[in-house]
């Protein structure tokens, strides 16, 4: 759970993509890995921008998950998501100077 958003600022469009995208992976996806594989045939810059998107999901859970902000459900995906962003922020890909800072 993100309790960190004001959802009152995500614009209705983001919204509405969240919801989709929460339909879609609530029973419609086949395989996500054919999925996520599929995707790498969009437009370049589509590509890039949903890479954006992917990468603003992992920091909130990575944020999360230092925060103790996570149950059995999803502990495996904000777990790998903390590790991750971690490595990217150590090697300078990355600059989140808050992430260190968070305590659980």
């Amino acid at each position: 759970m993100n309790t960190d958003i004001d959802f009152m600022t995500v614009a209705e469009g983001d919204k509405a993509f969240v919801r989709e995208f929460e339909n879609f992976v609530n029973g419609k996806v086949s395989s996500t890995e054919k999925t996520g594989m599929a995707m790498t045939a969009m437009h370049r810059y589509l590509q890039q921008q949903a890479f954006k998107v992917f990468l603003g999901y992992m920091k909130a859970l990575a944020h999360n998950y230092r925060k103790g902000h996570y149950d059995d459900r999803n502990e495996w995906a904000s777990r790998l998501a903390a590790e991750a962003y971690g490595h990217l922020i150590e090697n300078d890909l990355i600059y989140d100077p808050d992430f260190a800072t968070i305590q659980i």
